[in-house]
């Protein structure tokens, strides 16, 4: 991609230094050598900045149109982020204090549905004429690949709660389902692999018994169903901490008793 209304910016820290090298070396000797030696730097940083922006549900990260595609813009140092603020002319909130966000890239990820509602579609990594984007959607994937070791999956211990079918699920009154703090109208989502998980409890005691106290919306199934169709990559929900069912399989069944 090329990118063309950053222009030319100021690079003075070290640390940014490094990270120009990769990026210049990923696009001039494109493999997967320079790729992964690149992607696997931006996801060893311990957070992410990114520049604050203000939302329904909190705050967001800044992101800006490049080349038709709505992108978010992430920095590999907290003062990068005061330095391009003042460098693009970026209008901050002067009672925000700072303008930036710094988030762990585990954080970061659980705000990726948020973002794909509002447009963005892109991760763009110290913009300017050495900027290395992705795909959000691909985020998952990459986490799993260059920061988190591969460990097997445990086993699910049987219990009353792995019993329950499809049916009996969806014959249920209300659901439970975990949500934001911020939001208390979006889900809290889980990830696995490249998969976002809903999580969701079958009553108030089992939210109780095996959750303790995260903020919950109580909802038909049907309307749960409705909420998790408007976000993008769910593709997993998690009953009672335990008992995963398809995303995809729920609404096959509800949409065959419906008819």
């Amino acid at each position: 991609m090329h990118w063309t209304w950053f222009g030319e910016f100021p690079w003075h820290d070290g640390a940014v230094m490094d990270f120009v090298s990769l990026a210049r070396a990923a696009r001039d000797l494109p493999g997967p050598d320079t790729h992964d030696r690149l992607w696997s730097a931006w996801f060893a940083l311990p957070a992410w900045h990114f520049i604050k922006a203000s939302s329904p549900s909190g705050w967001l990260p800044f992101s800006g149109f490049i080349n038709g595609a709505r992108c978010m813009l992430g920095f590999t140092d907290a003062r990068r982020v005061d330095d391009y603020v003042r460098y693009a002319a970026i209008r901050i909130d002067p009672h925000v204090g700072s303008p930036v966000l710094s988030l762990a890239p585990e954080a970061m990820l659980q705000r990726v549905p948020q973002l794909r509602t509002w447009g963005v579609s892109v991760l763009a990594v110290e913009p300017g004429p050495d900027a290395f984007y992705t795909p959000l959607d691909a985020l998952f994937g990459m986490l799993r690949r260059y920061r988190m070791p591969p460990t097997p999956r445990p086993p699910v211990i049987p219990t009353p709660s792995a019993a329950w079918s499809i049916d009996a699920l969806l014959a249920l009154p209300a659901w439970h389902i975990v949500t934001t703090r911020q939001d208390p109208g979006f889900p809290e989502l889980a990830f696995r692999d490249t998969e976002l998980v809903a999580q969701i409890y079958t009553s108030a005691q089992a939210v109780a018994r095996l959750a303790g106290s995260p903020p919950t919306a109580v909802m038909s199934p049907r309307d749960v169903l409705s909420l998790l169709s408007d976000i993008e990559l769910v593709g997993i929900v998690r009953f009672d901490g335990q008992l995963e069912i398809q995303f995809i399989d729920l609404k096959l069944q509800l949409a065959g008793r419906s008819g």
